[in-house]
């Protein structure tokens, strides 16, 4: 990281903190000149069109997006806002070969999305960012396919593999061998209700919103969209629908539940009004987001990337997930009817 930072500041003079990384990168900041910046390297991808496609979006946002801040992609002084650690640069770490980018710093904290006011704020800025992103067009072709496009992002889980998987697991799997039989008995049938999901409304969308992916003022307003690195064209439904995902219980639908969807949902309403079909669909979304990570880490096992115990601990969630969408899905359903304005 530090020969990243030479190759931004060749001047010298800066100063690095380590910042707060996920699974998909590694986060630095950079103090220079008075100003603070932040340097992320790409851990999980080596193709440059994934970062100059968000960084396209990033651009031209901001023309359209009042009210919230997003990241700015700093250029370094080739002009380009992409670099190599290891290309045209001096060698010698280990992360060589990494795609890395520097920020402008934004300012903030990280909401905590305890209280229905707090929640109807993130419903609300969801729907700001969705309003703005509609507005976005570039000429680069999304790189991430839509979430319904399962086959076509996880090749490795075609749906005969995944049904023999389920039926007749390795023995590594021994221990959730019912739960994979119920996640294959149950499958099949949701595959192909998300197939025809197909025809409901497109856009951009952010594609990962959550709290950690926000920042928030001393009085509690979020003030900023981060880490837009899974940016692509989607179903616009899908925005809330990853934001309900994170916030539900996987299990019973509870009161708790109720008051968390409904604030989020009518803060989303106030700047977004879904269509009926988007509306009734969105617990069917939700299900999507969950089989979309299991397919994920199971297609990490697959490539020999991942243990089983990963595997594991997704195909519980997945079975906890199919279980709710069965119990609670309807219940989801009316509430979000009624806010939408469709329920008569």
């Amino acid at each position: 990281m530090e020969q990243l930072a030479d190759h931004y500041f060749p001047s010298g003079n800066w100063h690095m903190v380590e910042g707060k990384g996920g699974m998909n990168n590694t986060t630095m900041f950079i103090d220079h000149a008075s100003r603070r910046y932040v340097l992320r390297r790409y851990e999980t991808h080596r193709e440059p069109d994934k970062v100059r496609y968000e960084h396209e979006v990033l651009s031209v946002l901001p023309e359209v997006l009042t009210g919230l801040e997003i990241p700015q992609p700093v250029k370094d002084p080739e002009g380009k806002t992409i670099c190599m650690s290891g290309s045209e640069m001096p060698t010698g770490e280990q992360s060589s070969g990494r795609l890395a980018a520097l920020f402008h710093y934004v300012d903030g904290s990280n909401p905590v999305l305890a209280t229905e006011e707090q929640i109807y704020r993130f419903g609300q800025a969801a729907g700001k960012l969705s309003a703005a992103l509609a507005q976005v067009q570039i000429d680069l072709h999304p790189v991430y396919p839509p979430y319904y496009r399962l086959g076509q992002s996880y090749p490795l889980c075609s749906p005969g593999r995944m049904e023999a998987f389920c039926a007749n697991p390795p023995e590594d799997f021994a221990e959730i061998a019912d739960t994979l039989y119920r996640i294959g008995e149950g499958l099949g049938e949701q595959l192909v209700r998300i197939t025809r999901l197909a025809s409901l409304p497109h856009q951009l969308i952010h594609g990962d919103l959550n709290a950690s992916n926000m920042l928030q003022s001393e009085d509690g307003e979020i003030t900023a969209i981060l880490d837009f690195e899974f940016v692509t064209r989607d179903l616009r439904a899908m925005e809330p629908a990853v934001c309900l995902s994170d916030m539900l219980s996987s299990m019973e639908w509870t009161e708790q539940d109720e008051l968390r969807c409904t604030a989020f949902l009518q803060g989303y309403a106030s700047v977004i009004t879904l269509t009926e079909a988007e509306s009734v669909r969105l617990p069917l979304l939700i299900l999507l987001r969950r089989i979309d990570v299991f397919m994920h880490f199971l297609s990490r096992y697959f490539e020999g990337i991942d243990q089983a115990d990963v595997v594991i601990m997704q195909a519980k969630r997945l079975d906890e997930g199919l279980n709710w969408y069965k119990k609670s899905g309807p219940l989801l359903k009316a509430v979000s009817r009624r806010i939408f304005g469709y329920d008569v």
